[in-house]
């Protein structure tokens, strides 16, 4: 079967401004309602909604019913990585990285560049962090599939994190290149989970509407002092 037609559908489908803007909002992971999105992106609801069947209707985007409101939200990790990809190739245009390191720096940016969420999962700065920390401990080990397993070391010093365990399929946990950083941090069930953690325990902190997370005071004795035993 060729696969080409069907690429330049979904293509086409995240290539209108409008569609692309609703995508990057749902990148935060959560469900929004056709009139969120719509306020977001600046139409009417009847346009969005237009835009949101087709995002539907191309396996792009779910809508969950619930009572007499519909929520929206990407349809996959799959769906986000493939957005995630195409920030940095979109990026990519500009190779220098001096340059790169001044457009991650302007206020607007920064903030993001720090701690966001995509798709549910840590990433920025903070999550490369994570990664590479929980790594360096020996806390998560690579499996055998090429995916990440927690080990015996990690599920004692995460317990608290995680006190329901760390098996089963909706723990898996694999790598996804970091917008940004250009590095990886985690993604996957296992890793939504952990930044579902550290919202309930107050240690992160959603910036307004955008996906940018602002760590607390809490999460810099906990988080950065505690499990990752630094400062930033």
């Amino acid at each position: 079967m060729n696969a080409e037609p069907r690429l330049a559908r979904v293509a086409a489908a995240i290539a209108d401004p409008t569609r692309a803007r609703t995508l990057g909002r749902l990148l935060d992971g959560r469900l929004h309602t056709a009139g969120e999105l719509a306020k977001h992106a600046g139409v009417s609801s009847a346009t969005m909604s237009a835009h949101l069947k087709l995002l539907v209707d191309e396996g792009l985007a779910r809508v969950r019913p619930q009572g007499r409101h519909r929520y929206f939200g990407l349809a996959d990790g799959d769906v986000a990585h493939a957005l995630e990809a195409l920030l940095r190739v979109a990026d990519g245009r500009d190779r220098e990285p001096a340059a790169d390191l001044r457009r991650w720096q302007k206020p607007g940016m920064r903030g993001l560049r720090d701690a966001r969420s995509c798709y549910g999962h840590l990433a920025g700065a903070l999550g490369v962090q994570w990664r590479e920390t929980l790594r360096a401990k020996g806390w998560v080990t690579v499996a055998r599939d090429g995916r990440y397993e927690v080990s015996d070391a990690g599920r004692e010093a995460l317990a608290e994190l995680m006190p329901e365990g760390f098996a089963g399929e909706r723990r898996t946990l694999y790598d996804c290149v970091d917008w940004s950083e250009r590095r990886d941090h985690f993604a996957g069930p296992l890793a939504v989970a952990w930044l579902d953690a550290f919202m309930a325990k107050g240690w992160l902190q959603r910036v307004g509407e955008s996906r940018e997370l602002r760590l607390t005071p809490t999460g810099r004795i906990g988080l950065l002092d505690g499990l990752l035993g630094s400062t930033r």
